[in-house]
């Protein structure tokens, strides 16, 4: 089958209504959702596809080299955590060791070990989740993901508390700063994570208390990507609705956010555009 034929047959399967919908009544485990592959896809057929199917007979050449990539695919995101924890390490600086997250982030849990080992310095870290927060799809397996984050860090001997989702507001004259891991990284700027992120966020600018997003280039996505396949999650991206209770996921605006870490660099909100675009600054279409 020729790629284009199978990029087609994607696009049309992730297009049909009943899909869509069953992909929004299924609980996801650990911070994966379907938009999380579309841009994967887009990512994969801009600068592998389109780099060897200019001539058919490069076919060979593309699966070796997909093949490759795939092996190499874990090494490349423990490089991508290695590079967000070094270049977020500078947050702790000036006594600031008192910090709130959401829910588990391997992103997160990263810098927070590095610096326990490196700075050498006291984290006493206030974790909470989307349990306590009228959400029937968190499950088990959410569960044992938020666990496994909390005793990671334990091991290393850095103080977590896990404090209820409705309570956090107790917290923020206390805390430095919030930082969190999240779903995707839209171009203008807002971010999609677990549901209770909006509440997290709006507290932050109400407490004036700044709010760090840790995470890989890979989660930046093109918004034109969504929005051919989907107007309603468009109006969702660009839009800040009200959110009903069995939403499995949140919009926060990009005048929530504070700066994203993340393995290409530190930007601001307003930048992240800019350097989508610098990924994609070879894209012939």
């Amino acid at each position: 089958m020729k790629l284009n034929e199978a990029k087609s047959q994607l696009n049309n399967y992730i297009k049909n209504e009943n899909v869509k919908n069953q992909i929004i009544l299924t609980p996801h485990s650990k911070r994966m959702t379907i938009y999380t592959i579309v841009t994967a896809c887009d990512i994969y057929h801009h600068f592998a596809v389109k780099k060897y199917t200019h001539n058919e007979n490069n076919f060979d050449d593309l699966k070796s080299i997909s093949s490759k990539c795939a092996s190499e695919f874990p090494k490349t995101l423990q490089n991508s955590l290695d590079m967000i924890a070094k270049n977020s390490c500078t947050l702790f600086g000036s006594g600031k060791t008192k910090i709130l997250t959401f829910s588990s982030s391997d992103c997160v849990k990263a810098l927070l070990l590095n610096v326990a080992k490196n700075k050498k310095i006291k984290i006493c870290v206030y974790f909470t989740c989307p349990e306590n927060c009228n959400n029937n799809n968190y499950l088990e397996k959410d569960k044992f993901f938020d666990n496994k984050f909390i005793n990671d860090l334990k091991n290393e001997n850095i103080d977590v508390i896990k404090i209820n989702i409705q309570e956090i507001q107790n917290i923020f004259e206390i805390i430095d700063f919030v930082i969190i891991g999240t779903e995707l990284v839209i171009d203008n700027g807002g971010i999609i994570t677990k549901k209770g992120i909006k509440l997290i966020s709006e507290l932050c600018l109400l407490n004036k208390k700044e709010l760090f997003v840790l995470c890989e280039a890979y989660k930046f996505l093109k918004i034109k990507t969504i929005q051919n396949y989907d107007e309603h999650f468009y109006y969702y991206c660009t839009k800040n609705i009200a959110n009903k209770n069995n939403f499995l996921y949140e919009f926060v605006p990009h005048n929530f956010i504070t700066l994203f870490y993340t393995d290409i660099g530190i930007f601001p909100p307003s930048t992240i555009s800019f350097e989508l675009n610098k990924l994609y600054i070879n894209d012939i279409n």
